[in-house]
């Protein structure tokens, strides 16, 4: 590690570029680390009798990023009016 710094000493410009790489292989990690956690076809634990895709209901966004948020809204109040009526 003191390398790296030592030769973002004598090259200032080199800076960045540990900078970026370094933010990429951080950024990276967490997306694994995020799938992991959160992904509905993932299954770390082998012992458990559930599948991880059964707890997703059908008004829940298993994506990490969506462009139709009011889609996914209007799904929840439907589900949320379809328990109230039975």
């Amino acid at each position: 590690m003191s390398g790296v710094f030592h030769l973002v000493k004598t090259n200032p410009a080199l800076a960045p570029l540990f900078i970026f790489g370094g933010g990429g292989i951080v950024g990276g990690i967490a997306y694994i680390g995020h799938c992991l956690k959160n992904g509905p076809d993932v299954i770390i634990n082998k012992s458990a009798p559930e599948k991880p895709w059964n707890r997703i209901q059908a008004h829940e966004n298993a994506k990490l990023w969506s462009p139709n948020k009011e889609f996914w809204q209007q799904r929840k109040e439907r589900a949320e009016e379809l328990k109230r009526q039975a």
